[in-house]
């Protein structure tokens, strides 16, 4: 420990960016530790009382024109209180996608205040400048680990000590070392299957109000495709098969409250055309494109390509009736109670036959919204379940 420790002061005293305070005395440092109950990991505790109390240090990131950053000084504190209470992670969280967390009630609160307070000591202090903070973990079972925590949520530095963090830091290898890690937890959290992570969503606190209908018979299944003529994408028929056949009040921007609806197969039943070519293939389709630049020019598509569709306000709580069939070659399966300036619903539908099969478009009264990539069922109902269908 001595060995490391001394190097460790070398290449701060040599560094240029790095402005050393002067140490702690080991006495002022056990007053703080008896008065809280609490005793600091050892190699935090040594470089304090032996090398610098603080210090300046390199930009933590530097992409960002923050200037120098600064390693906070150990000192006492009211905010040490709950630093002898363990710290409740064991693996980083991010509780901006987790679906057990909505920050909306008291019980989450606490948990976010937990994690925030209890068993840390924060090194740094640049988060209201938009970056990241680094805490060190005093106790509980990550102890003497440091760890980094921005907006969206907390980062483990799997084994990385005071040490291992200081050297990261003044030789401005920080960044790399996190936005490394960060990259391995979106790739852990890619290998869970499509239909993993829609179960997961779904059993998630944000997502309880949702009222989910039970799933279809393959044989239901068999027999709509029959009648219709027409192959359902495999994982529109998975979901409905395996998890759900529609539901009520999923997340929708703009839905004041109501949510959407994905129709059950058996509302779906009265929908025309299904077996007709789409009409539309891709951005560059020239009917396409004549339809998007009408609509900016504030005239109604439905004048020309959707003459069938009423022109009373298309409110109906079912796209799928007939009246309200005006694509061709499509399975309009759900629809977004939200409301414009027309105060009209944008209709969520699957392209059924063509380059454009599988995926999923949408449709409002002045316009047909294509995606800009490819946008399975899968990638649609991720998306709303996470973020609300936007």
């Amino acid at each position: 420990m001595e060995t490391r420790l001394w190097k460790l002061r070398a290449k701060a005293a040599l560094h240029t960016k790095c402005r050393l305070d002067p140490p702690i005395s080991l006495k002022e440092v056990e007053a703080v530790e008896a008065r809280y109950s609490f005793k600091l990991p050892d190699a935090y505790r040594e470089f304090i009382t032996k090398i610098g109390n603080g210090c300046t240090l390199p930009p933590l990131n530097p992409q960002a024109d923050t200037g120098p950053s600064r390693l906070l000084p150990f000192q006492d504190s009211p905010t040490l209180e709950k630093v002898r209470l363990d710290f409740p992670l064991s693996e980083s969280w991010e509780w901006d996608t987790d679906p057990d967390f909505s920050g909306d009630n008291p019980e989450d609160e606490q948990k976010l205040a937990c994690v925030r307070e209890n068993g840390v000591l924060f090194l740094t202090n640049e988060a209201f400048e938009g970056g990241q903070d680094y805490f060190l973990i005093v106790s509980g079972p990550r102890r003497g680990e440091v760890w980094e925590q921005d907006e969206h949520g907390v980062l483990r530095l799997p084994g990385c000590t005071f040490w291992d963090w200081m050297e990261y830091a003044l030789f401005q290898k920080l960044a790399a070392y996190t936005d490394r890690l960060f990259q391995q937890e979106r790739e852990k959290q890619k290998t869970d299957s499509p239909l993993s992570q829609i179960r997961r969503l779904m059993a998630g606190k944000k997502h309880q109000t949702i009222r989910w209908n039970p799933p279809a018979p393959l044989d239901a299944v068999r027999d709509f495709e029959r009648r219709h003529g027409i192959t359902l994408p495999a994982e529109y028929v998975t979901f409905i098969t395996k998890i759900a056949d529609g539901c009520q009040n999923y997340p929708s921007v703009n839905s004041k409250g109501t949510g959407g609806t994905m129709f059950s197969l058996k509302e779906l039943d009265s929908v025309l055309h299904m077996d007709e070519p789409f009409p539309y293939q891709s951005l560059n389709d020239e009917a396409l494109r004549a339809a998007l630049l009408s609509h900016n020019r504030q005239r109604p598509l439905w004048q020309t390509d959707f003459a069938d569709l009423p022109q009373e306000d298309p409110v109906s709580p079912i796209w799928a009736s007939p009246t309200y069939s005006v694509l061709r070659g499509a399975l309009p399966f759900a629809i977004n109670n939200d409301t414009g300036t027309f105060g009209n619903h944008t209709q969520v539908l699957i392209v059924l036959n063509g380059p454009s099969a599988g995926q999923v478009w949408k449709a409002k009264k002045f316009t047909l919204q294509p995606p800009a990539s490819p946008f399975t069922f899968f990638d649609w109902l991720l998306n709303t379940l996470k973020n609300g269908d936007i």
